[in-house]
């Protein structure tokens, strides 16, 4: 496309290839020896040149002529720069021979001028049309390329995946591609014209206002955003959009937006929380039946041998030998252990505190623990909290009760603290120890490829109530676990 252009454009300049050059030279090199033949009298062959009369035109006029045709061949072909350098040579191979040779100086002068004028406006004109003439030929190929590329934008804007329009101000659709039509089920021909509150509930048109609101005042929203609409079979779409204000003169004058269905998907992932939130939720079930079963029935039953083995050996401190007696003693101190054991593990699968007297006293009991069985020193700091919904408070209580376990199992640590804060609609609890500290990767997905489910369990356990959890750490200095949840006051006056 622009090759032909550039070889045309390098066509008018004077180089050493070009054959016009050649041409040129050679004719003007002739015709001013011709011009010049009586100072070459002297000279064999040069001497004897002679052009005859014609169209009663004396023989110095046609040379001129001859000039003049020379210059307009060189403007023509060698384009401005080579024109006007033929024009100055012609110019100075004339006028020297008028003011040295010519018998009539008058006219010779008036007809190398008029010759030179002439060329002179014939080369500006010529110049002039050629570079109207490339500069149509540039407009033509950027015409082309306009609608070339417009032609590959309407193809990618009419194939795109995505669902893309564009819609004014008071949101009436403009413009819209065919995955529009399989996202909301109109043909794109009923899209043009309908205004997208038709598509949007109350909750979503709430949503949608917020974002033109927001595009008006300047902000660029980078990210998607989830949004949903109703289809025109009255079945709800789940898309996620992108939106973004045109602007034109500094006024703005329409949205663009890029929409994916991910209704599939997220429906894909309702089903896994749900299931996520059954199987936790019987695993929850399993361990308050194996609690209680442990609590009432097994270490009831060691509770039992326990006051049996010490009322023998208090029987028997008579008539028994004192290796028997030792042997009932320890017998005791093994059931006495065994049933403190059993009423520890009981009262860890579900701490009847969490039910009878709510998340703060579970978390100081949880620093109790830790430090009868480890000797970490674990120190609560709680504020006053609303009352929450059963389900937050057993999964802060299960993340809380994680990390302590990994404090005293893993991190090395002797302190660390628990900080329950309550801030507008959201509780955060965090969990600080002095340990060892460790790497993080990247994502603490790759938690569960490396064998390690506790952090893993947490964030799969916080999303279920829409929290999230953080995770900082470094080596020798310690971890910190963040755990953040909304407080949702209507869950609570449900239950």
């Amino acid at each position: 496309m622009g090759t032909g252009h550039i070889r045309e454009h390098r066509g008018h300049r004077p180089g050493l290839r070009n054959p016009h050059l050649w041409i040129v030279v050679v004719l003007f090199a002739f015709l001013t020896i011709w011009h010049f033949t009586e100072l070459l009298v002297g000279i064999p062959i040069l001497g004897d040149i002679s052009l005859p009369a014609f169209l009663e035109l004396s023989r110095h006029s046609i040379e001129r002529f001859l000039y003049l045709l020379l210059m307009l061949y060189a403007g023509w072909t060698l384009g401005t720069i080579g024109g006007a350098i033929l024009w100055l040579s012609s110019g100075a191979a004339m006028l020297l021979r008028t003011f040295l040779v010519s018998p009539q100086f008058r006219d010779a002068l008036l007809e190398s001028l008029a010759s030179l004028a002439i060329a002179a406006l014939a080369i500006i004109l010529i110049a002039t049309y050629q570079q109207n003439k490339r500069q149509r030929r540039k407009l033509e190929e950027a015409r082309s390329d306009a609608e070339l590329s417009r032609e590959r934008y309407e193809e990618l804007f009419d194939n795109a995946t995505d669902a893309i329009w564009m819609h004014d101000l008071e949101g009436n659709i403009t413009l819209a591609n065919k995955a529009c039509e399989r996202l909301t089920g109109y043909p794109v021909s009923e899209l043009a014209g309908k205004n997208v509150r038709e598509f949007l509930t109350a909750e979503a048109l709430a949503l949608a206002r917020q974002v033109r609101e927001r595009l008006l005042k300047g902000d660029v929203i980078e990210h998607r955003y989830e949004q949903r609409l109703t289809k025109e079979d009255g079945s709800e779409a789940i898309m996620q959009i992108s939106t973004s204000l045109i602007v034109s003169n500094s006024k703005p004058q329409a949205f663009r937006n890029m929409a994916r269905d991910i209704t599939a998907e997220r429906r894909l992932q309702d089903n896994l929380q749900f299931y996520l939130r059954e199987v936790l939720q019987a695993q929850e079930e399993e361990r308050k039946r194996v609690a209680r079963e442990l609590h009432d029935d097994a270490s009831q039953q060691i509770l039992l041998l326990t006051h049996k083995v010490d009322n023998l050996a208090s029987r028997a401190e008579i008539y028994l030998p004192e290796e028997l007696r030792d042997e009932l003693a320890s017998l005791y101190e093994i059931s006495r252990h065994t049933y403190q054991g059993i009423k520890h593990y009981a009262q860890a699968l579900r701490p009847r505190i969490l039910d009878d007297l709510g998340l703060v006293a579970a978390l100081k009991w949880l620093a109790q623990e830790a430090r009868e069985f480890s000797g970490v020193e674990v120190e609560v700091a709680t504020e006053a909290t609303p009352p929450l919904p059963p389900e937050t408070q057993l999964v802060i209580f299960r993340i809380v009760q994680e990390a302590l376990n990994n404090v005293q199992r893993h991190s090395g640590a002797t302190r660390a603290s628990v900080t329950l804060e309550c801030r507008d609609s959201e509780i955060r609890v965090t969990i600080t120890d002095n340990g060892d500290g460790f790497e993080l990767p990247r994502d603490l997905s790759e938690f569960a490829r490396r064998g390690k489910l506790g952090l893993t369990g947490m964030e799969e356990r916080i999303r279920l109530i829409g929290g999230n959890v953080e995770v900082s750490s470094q080596t020798g200095k310690g971890t910190t676990v963040s755990v953040t949840a909304p407080i949702r006051l209507h869950d609570v006056s449900d239950d």
